[in-house]
């Protein structure tokens, strides 16, 4: 690139990050200030041309990577044909196929989908469907979870205080019970932990809210934002006991675990519960917006027609993208790839930085893993963390967090990242890894 076209760039930066400053809301969180031009595969490219591997996958969406030229070429026809139309006024293929695609696919009975544009519209959705299929106006949520920033979804959030802060009062009949992160109870076992927590749920079905009146629990088979943690498959199948005794709807939230991205196309395929409602979104439809709120007809008959709906929900490029994204996973065998590979990540990391004081916990299923962080007192690793994030972006790769305190590293590559790329990027990290805990024993890390 000649030294004109480089000051043209320069120049192009400068006034998209101004135009970005003065007119998007800061109410975002921002990860960096990169000025991207495009992106393929596991990776990307700034403005400046330089390129980055990217583990973050647009947070799990991602699944066969970016711009897969099939999910491309599905956008493309489908857009030719029929961009919007609204399923109220007829049907169409890409939307009626994705719906028995997704019947096929899913556990159990769960045969019948209604469409909406993300995944916390999604999560609000299964709301009302569980309090209208069981005329019951309560919901169970766990610490530490996360479903959304809308109104509804954010009622059932507890990752963070962030989330709520300032729009309370919130959705009612809302409560929360301990989720089991073995970690965060010193001195237990496993199953001390799953004991303690169903215990909890007990307790408040005893002192808070008659189980009678709850009509659904809702858990994510893996914590996303509140740390990459996965449940443990005895509190799943012990859960899937309590709420059958008592009539309760379990819905399992998979917005980030589906499509493959823990070793299996549901994390619901871990513990062999099929749950009454499952709640889909991110990796579904290739980067396109689309949720789904997936449950059996029956309990779909129990919705008053026309008590829900969604102007956009279903939308046929979506879908066509969804179609296309899902016919990859499957055809290329990604699930299996995200176990094998996952299983290997999870071995090598411990091997490499495993032992470093500064290391909790190594954890997660197939590519959703996670690596958490904490200081010298055994405090959460936030600063670890923030410093590892920059020095792993300085080396080009991108990598994110969570964590109440920001104090995990959540590793979301594409399930068909090439294995060329996985390696070099997990050395970047690693070397980022490394160099912060040296500092860190120095007491440079502030």
């Amino acid at each position: 690139m000649n030294l004109e076209a480089r000051g043209a760039d320069r120049q192009e930066r400068v006034e998209l990050r101004e135009l970005a400053h003065r007119h998007l809301s800061p109410v975002m969180t921002r990860v960096t200030d990169l000025v991207v031009r495009r992106a393929h595969g596991a990776k990307f490219w700034t403005t400046d041309g330089r390129e980055y591997l990217d583990f973050v996958s647009g947070v799990a969406v991602n699944a066969v990577g970016h711009t897969h030229p099939e999910v491309v070429r599905a956008i493309q026809q489908q857009s030719e044909q029929l961009i919007h139309l609204g399923l109220n006024y007829g049907y169409y293929e890409s939307v009626v196929r994705l719906a028995a695609k997704l019947a096929a696919i899913t556990p159990g009975g769960l045969d019948t989908v209604f469409f909406s544009n993300s995944g916390a519209e999604a999560i609000d959705g299964a709301i009302k469907l569980a309090r209208a299929a069981t005329g019951r106006p309560s919901v169970v949520a766990f610490e530490g979870s996360f479903h959304g920033r809308t109104v509804g979804a954010m009622s059932l959030t507890a990752s963070s205080a962030k989330y709520r802060k300032s729009y309370e009062p919130l959705m009612g009949g809302v409560y929360h019970v301990p989720y089991p992160y073995v970690r965060l109870f010193k001195g237990m076992t496993e199953q001390q932990v799953v004991e303690h927590c169903l215990r909890s749920l007990e307790q408040l079905f005893l002192l808070r809210v008659d189980p009678s009146q709850v009509a659904a629990v809702i858990i994510e088979p893996v914590l996303g934002e509140g740390g990459y943690v996965p449940a443990p498959i005895d509190f799943i199948r012990r859960l899937r006991e309590m709420t059958a005794e008592h009539g309760i709807l379990l819905v399992f939230d998979e917005v980030q675990t589906g499509f493959g991205r823990t070793g299996k196309m549901f994390a619901a395929e871990h513990s062999g519960v099929v749950p009454d409602i499952l709640v889909a979104a991110k990796a579904l439809s290739g980067g396109m917006p689309l949720g789904a709120v997936i449950a059996p007809r029956s309990l779909h008959d129990k919705w008053q027609v026309g008590s829900h709906g969604s102007t956009f929900g279903g939308n046929p490029v979506s879908c066509a993208a969804a179609c296309a994204s899902l016919s990859i996973i499957e055809r290329d065998g990604l699930v299996e790839r995200s176990a094998v590979l996952g299983r290997q990540v999870l071995a090598r990391l411990c091997e490499r930085v495993g032992h470093l004081p500064t290391v909790a916990e190594i954890r997660g299923l197939g590519l959703m893993i996670g690596i958490e962080f904490q200081d010298e007192h055994g405090d959460p690793g936030t600063r670890i963390v923030s410093r590892i994030r920059d020095e792993a972006l300085q080396g080009g790769l991108l990598v994110t967090n969570c964590g109440a305190h920001g104090q995990t590293i959540r590793l979301m590559p594409p399930l068909n990242i090439p294995e060329e790329d996985l390696d070099r990027g997990l050395s970047i990290l690693e070397r980022a890894i490394l160099s912060v805990a040296s500092r860190s024993c120095k007491g440079e890390v502030s």
